[in-house]
């Protein structure tokens, strides 16, 4: 899934920090972060600047639940 546009970054890592199981953000290059890991919120924080790689990129939960967590954050109907 996508994340939505203007997002409160912080937010959307608070919110992954309490979902279940593993987040990842997957960037077009093939890249991929663990969000549950501190130093890849770190590389997360620091692309913050670029928008067009937060929105060309690919969040994929691990358990599905977890997307129910970051809703509020995600594209609807976006696989």
């Amino acid at each position: 899934m996508k994340l939505k546009q203007n997002i409160d970054v912080n937010a959307f890592l608070e919110a992954a920090k309490k979902c279940d199981n593993e987040v990842f953000f997957q960037t077009t290059e093939g890249d991929i972060l663990n969000l549950k890991s501190l130093l890849s919120r770190y590389v997360l924080m620091s692309i913050m600047g670029k928008p067009h790689l937060l929105q060309s990129a690919v969040i994929t939960c691990v358990q599905e639940e977890d997307y129910k967590k970051l809703a509020d954050f995600l594209e609807e109907g976006d696989e």
